[in-house]
């Protein structure tokens, strides 16, 4: 091709470029950018003896919200059956988390919770029959023995045949140390000494524990088979070398019987999380939910209340039971140290500026110097969690 018509070409080539990409306006759906802010009410009416019942109420989220929860707050929350009787549900800690007293429920009547939020809009679910949840037979967990991958499962029946549709969600809790061990910490400015038995001293910064919600929520349902039995329901999945395993893990699995429409509600929750990653996120599609708002019916309302007890098993793993070399510690970057002088006064006053590090030990004969370590090398509240061993460890 001719030197002139090359020129040619690429001026040709360079003009429709720029057109193109001055053309381009960025795309923003309505459903991601428009404020949807539903309301979301999670939880169930617990008829068990002397049980509380729990509602958490929220808003939902769209694709485009940073927020990952966002509570209701200053609600009022009305547990009523169908005699008038009512019992109020107080968020005592302002999270978003409305609790009742203790309550025995009379389990032949039935119930529904009202809501009005601070906004002054009023909501209230259909009455629910509460279900006689059955016992969980056992909760158990196995590796993958490619993935190395660990499954926790649950397994019930009903011998009366009566469940048919059941709903799990957890609670997990895992425990997690600090790379090093110091028995000095810091104590309202002063570098304090830990007891003999420092492992149950509550100031040791050494062991945390966290704990965390269910990531998602499992249905399952024994219609179609012979007997109510449920073998083998995975719960959840742990992939390989997750840190909630590098020292001892726990699961609390709850388990709910449900009427059909429940779980079919369930369900599309489960499909929408799946292909959006959370529960309560933007939902695609029209959830048949047993909560209406009264003050605007059109208005669309997330959640499903149901009644029934509730049936709970706990299930502990320790790092040594597990295969395929799961790693047993966080990683972490060197431990940077520094040694600083002391007080002629007082060698256990504490004053260095610098808030990323943390007293680690004392070092001298006759004149102590303190040594220093970055916080994430002795403290492991940095990771996460709370020092204080939660009272089922």
């Amino acid at each position: 091709m001719p030197k002139y018509k090359t020129i040619k070409f690429s001026i040709l080539i360079f003009s429709l470029l720029t057109l193109y990409s001055a053309c381009i306006k960025s795309y923003s759906p309505s459903a991601i950018t428009a404020a949807n802010s539903y309301l979301v009410v999670d939880g169930f009416i617990n008829t068990g003896i002397n049980s509380s019942t729990s509602f958490v109420l929220s808003r939902s989220r769209n694709l485009a919200d940073t927020s990952s929860f966002i509570p209701e707050l200053n609600a009022q929350v009305i547990l009523a059956d169908s005699n008038g009787t009512t019992y109020s549900l107080i968020d005592s800690n302002g999270n978003g988390k409305y609790t009742s007293a203790q309550l025995s429920l009379n389990p032949n009547d039935h119930y529904r919770i009202l809501i009005t939020t601070s906004n002054g809009h009023q909501y209230q679910s259909a009455f629910v029959s509460p279900k006689n949840t059955p016992l969980i037979d056992s909760v158990t967990w196995r590796q993958n023995p490619l993935t190395w991958d660990l499954t926790i499962n649950v397994n019930t029946h009903d011998p009366f045949n009566n469940t048919t549709y059941y709903r799990w969600d957890y609670s997990e809790t895992w425990q997690h140390n600090a790379p090093e061990i110091a028995y000095w910490v810091l104590v309202n400015g002063y570098v304090i000494p830990l007891d003999a038995d420092w492992i149950n001293d509550p100031r040791q910064i050494y062991q945390c524990w966290t704990t965390a919600p269910a990531k998602h929520i499992t249905v399952g349902t024994s219609l179609g088979l012979s007997q109510d039995v449920i073998s083998m329901q995975p719960i959840t999945i742990i992939p390989l070398n997750d840190e909630r395993i590098t020292v001892r893990y726990s699961i609390l699995v709850n388990q709910y019987a449900i009427s059909q429409d429940a779980y079919n509600y369930w369900v599309l929750i489960q499909k929408n999380s799946q292909n959006l990653g959370g529960l309560f996120d933007l939902i695609p599609s029209q959830l048949n939910s047993n909560i209406k708002c009264t003050t605007n019916p059109n208005e669309p309302v997330i959640g499903y209340v149901s009644a029934s007890t509730l049936q709970q098993q706990r299930l502990f793993i320790t790092n040594a039971e597990v295969g395929g070399g799961w790693i047993k510690q966080e990683p972490y970057n060197e431990c940077s140290t520094l040694i600083l002088p002391t007080d002629t006064s007082n060698f256990q006053i504490y004053n260095y500026p610098d808030t990323s590090y943390a007293p680690w030990y004392f070092t001298g004969n006759f004149v102590p110097a303190l040594v220093v370590v970055k916080k994430y090398c002795v403290d492991c509240r940095v990771w996460g969690g709370t020092n204080s061993k939660p009272p089922f460890w």
